[in-house]
């Protein structure tokens, strides 16, 4: 098994986990914070709402490296590409 397998397996089962955790992981936290009885006043409405920012956060900080990381590919590759002299 070469590197470059074993890297791009590491990508794609760390990006399926985040995103896995991302749509999972709020629906539990917001369930855990619903009280079993009616009180006079509930924190279900606001966890939601903030949970939901974490989740818009945690997508535009996926896009944002993602687009990082192929700069930094470009980047890299176009420095150590050989220069053909004819």
């Amino acid at each position: 098994m070469d590197r470059k397998k074993i890297i791009w397996s590491l990508i794609v089962g760390g990006l399926s986990g985040e995103l896995l955790v991302m749509w999972l992981v709020p629906k539990y936290i917001t369930w855990y914070f619903d009280p079993p009885v009616e009180m006079g006043f509930s924190c279900t409405e606001p966890i939601r709402w903030a949970l939901n920012r974490l989740v818009l956060a945690q997508f535009i900080g996926l896009g944002v490296g993602a687009i990082g990381g192929l700069l930094v590919l470009f980047l890299l590759r176009s420095r150590s590409a050989p220069t053909v002299q004819g």
